[in-house]
């Protein structure tokens, strides 16, 4: 992932082809930066480094594209062009059992960004179930009132909850032609930043993208109290005390509806957490499909307890109590919790023994 004010090879752009937007002006960095998106850099060891600078257009879906390749000697210019994602619709599919009130939060994010200011989604829950079914579907109907949204589909499976069996129900029950999947959870938090992103990384038969998201912390540990702990929206701050990268996560994904069904989509004989995605993702390294695997600034996975059932095979619970463990804290926030009562055992002796 490419930061503007950071990188030099940005500025090597500027100085060059004096970049702004799409037009070729005597611009500086400062103002090339209002109009850059994070930009992704591969490097291939026995050629080169290949960039692609995504810039922002005249429009809020018109964007230029600038793919420069830097072989093992001067910058070259492969190519720019104009892409217009006005007619690119986002199929957001999110699998769900009970867990009622992450629901409530999800679909109020989903209102303000996906409905109010993107304007160009269709939103596909897969209901496991029969218990709280009608207040979900409360939910939605009542979203589609307030904001005259009509693009959901709701489907219900009486079965067992399967996250990869409910992603491929809700994949393949599409009947509109090809059109570009998110595959989602309950507990993420999305930008229309995001969604752009999702679009101009997705490519039908060449090319599917993997965000690495920003994964948060317990707020309770991260603020000292429930009572100090500020919205949601207050606390998406990326900061090392306040979450992590999640690059062990491949489970939000955005591919083209035919490249998930000619790859085989998900293996739906695996059951309860974990495993499918990764599974998938594999599918994709071995396939002649570009894999785009990068840190999405638009993109956070809200902390929630996670519970880890006694049930699940060995190398699953191993994985979720892995999961469990990198969501709590920072190491040098666990570290203080840790030894929190030799810290209070030397505060009592500073006390008592003042110079």
């Amino acid at each position: 992932l490419l930061n503007c004010y950071k990188n030099d090879m940005l500025m090597d752009v500027v100085k060059v082809y004096k970049i702004r937007s799409h037009k070729l002006v005597n611009v500086g960095l400062a103002e090339v930066c209002m109009f850059y998106l994070p930009g992704i850099t591969r490097t291939e060891r026995d050629k080169g480094t290949l960039y692609e600078l995504t810039f922002r257009g005249d429009s809020t879906h018109e964007f230029r594209r600038l793919v420069l390749f830097r072989p093992f000697g001067p910058l070259l210019k492969v190519k720019s062009e104009k892409m217009d994602t006005a007619d690119v619709l986002i199929n957001i599919i999110v699998p769900l059992s009970r867990r009622t009130e992450k629901f409530r939060h999800f679909m109020h994010n989903f209102r303000e960004v996906s409905v109010r200011q993107d304007g160009r989604v269709h939103l596909t829950v897969v209901y496991f179930g029969k218990e709280q079914m009608s207040e979900v579907r409360s939910m939605l109907e009542n979203t589609s009132r307030e904001v005259n949204f009509k693009n959901y589909t709701l489907l219900q499976l009486d079965e067992e909850f399967s996250r990869g069996r409910g992603l491929d129900v809700g994949a393949r029950a599409w009947k509109g032609g090809n059109v570009l999947l998110f595959f989602c959870d309950v507990d993420i938090y999305f930008t229309t930043e995001f969604l752009n992103t999702c679009r101009l990384n997705t490519q039908p038969g060449k090319k599917v993208f993997y965000p690495v998201l920003f994964s948060q912390y317990n707020p309770t540990l991260i603020y000292g109290s429930p009572e100090h702990i500020p919205p949601v929206e207050q606390q998406l701050v990326i900061k090392k005390d306040t979450g992590f990268w999640r690059d062990f996560g491949f489970g939000m994904t955005c591919q083209y509806r035919s490249d998930f069904i000619n790859i085989g989509g998900f293996d739906i004989d695996i059951k309860g957490w974990g495993g499918e995605d990764v599974h998938l993702y594999r599918k994709y390294l071995h396939s002649n499909l570009l894999v785009v695997r990068a840190p999405s600034r638009g993109l956070f996975h809200l902390w929630h307890e996670k519970h880890c059932a006694d049930e699940l095979p060995p190398d699953q619970y191993r994985m979720c109590m892995q999961s469990k463990a990198m969501n709590e804290a920072s190491h040098g926030q666990l570290g203080m919790l840790f030894f929190r009562h030799e810290i209070e055992a030397h505060l009592r002796k500073q006390k008592q023994n003042p110079k």
